[in-house]
């Protein structure tokens, strides 16, 4: 509740009759606004109580003065100005008690600041989550919002078409071959800022996923033997399998060969790992001298540092439920969720404290605000606090 709506407050009759119990009707009315406004109790109850507390230290205050000035008129005067004194200091007491308590009372209430109790509880902003946002780059640096871009035809490369289908996706079509384009590789770049996802099809039938804050590399055109790709942030594959051209992702250093794969890859930046998920298939993981090959429901786990790789078993549904509009988390601490928070609902995450050692587990559509996320995961003792696009939080 706002400066000024406190004001209009302790400015209406109606609201003091209430406080004081002056009146059946308001007090009524009040009752009847409070319970359809459970949010204000707290604050009102408290304004209430401090009102009446004001009054009752008004009142006393009053009392010593005008006692006082019947001393001072009792050495001054008879007994007969002493009983005229006595008979309107009650109508004089009442008025300046009110004269008093609106002024002095009103503006004390109006700087004072919350109670504690109120300061300390959690505050969960409406942040909306992200949605379908995406960039394409083409070679010549044109970049499309596909975003924006109206279903059907995006652009032309050579003998290539790009399509964007009712549905949102984009899609690659092939017209009569070209020698000249044949001969010289033609790369695009697709791309999603945080708060973006976009899904489509590569030109050899690839099928991918990106989430916020991700990109991918690709040839449009075919000029040699390999399909190589260049990612960085997360993207799921469903590759579309050639024995003739072998598909490639590249990865900071990490090489991936598809073995007719559906696989997830976990690249971020500000991620300490990076994790290869195999979902179908068969995938070989290489990073220097090292190889392993996965089997569904293997992830391949490297670091940095090093070139070794470690396979572990996974949940593959909780590593991919990202990719069917679902947020999961199990056994995460608070950094790592915060990190997806930050990429998926587009804002910058500040600690203050120390932050709770624990673990958290929950699931909930990313159709979902941030408030519904934090519920769900039971964030009860960690507070937020929002300024523009930073959300601050503190034990």
């Amino acid at each position: 509740m706002t400066d000024d709506e406190v004001a209009q407050f302790i400015h209406q009759e109606s609201f003091l009759n209430y406080c004081f119990n002056r009146n059946d009707e308001d007090v009524r009315y009040w009752e009847k606004w409070l319970a359809q406004n459970p949010e204000h109790v707290l604050q009102v109850e408290a304004m209430k109580q401090m009102l009446i507390l004001m009054a009752e230290e008004s009142r006393e205050r009053l009392k010593q003065q005008h006692f006082s000035e019947l001393q001072d008129r009792i050495a001054q005067s008879g007994q007969r100005q002493i009983i005229r004194k006595i008979r309107i200091w009650p109508r004089i007491a009442a008025a300046a008690s009110i004269l008093v308590f609106l002024s002095i009372g009103g503006y004390f209430l109006l700087h004072k600041k919350q109670p504690p109790q109120q300061i300390a509880q959690n505050h969960q902003p409406e942040i909306k989550p992200g949605g379908n946002k995406a960039i394409l780059t083409l070679s010549n640096g044109q970049v499309i919002s596909l975003t924006d871009a109206k279903k059907g035809k995006v652009a032309a490369q050579g003998n290539t078409i790009v399509n964007k289908t009712a549905a949102g996706v984009i899609e690659y079509a092939t017209t009569k071959e070209n020698s000249d384009n044949a001969v010289q590789p033609i790369y695009n770049t697709l791309s999603t800022p945080r708060g973006g996802r976009f899904e489509g099809k590569l030109p050899d039938g690839t099928y991918v996923i990106l989430d916020a804050a991700s990109s991918i590399k690709y040839q449009v055109n075919t000029t040699g033997k390999d399909r190589l790709v260049w990612i960085t942030g997360q993207v799921h594959f469903n590759v579309t399998y050639d024995e003739n051209h072998p598909f490639y992702v590249n990865v900071k250093g990490q090489v991936m060969k598809d073995l007719g794969t559906v696989f997830n890859i976990n690249a971020y930046d500000d991620e300490p790992i990076i994790a290869v998920t195999l979902e179908e298939g068969s995938v070989s993981v290489s990073k220097g001298s090292q190889s392993v090959v996965l089997v569904p429901g293997e992830q391949a786990v490297t670091k940095a540092a090093d070139n070794a790789i470690r396979v572990q078993q996974i949940n593959v549904d909780n590593v991919i439920a990202w990719t069917k509009g679902q947020t999961s988390f199990q056994n995460e601490d608070i950094q790592k969720i915060m990190r997806e928070v930050s990429r998926w609902y587009d804002v910058d995450v500040e600690y203050e404290g120390q932050i709770p050692n624990r673990q958290f587990d929950g699931s909930i559509s990313r159709n979902a605000n941030l408030s519904d996320l934090l519920k769900v995961l039971e964030f009860d003792n960690i507070h937020f606090k929002v300024n523009g696009k930073t959300i601050t939080v503190k034990p």
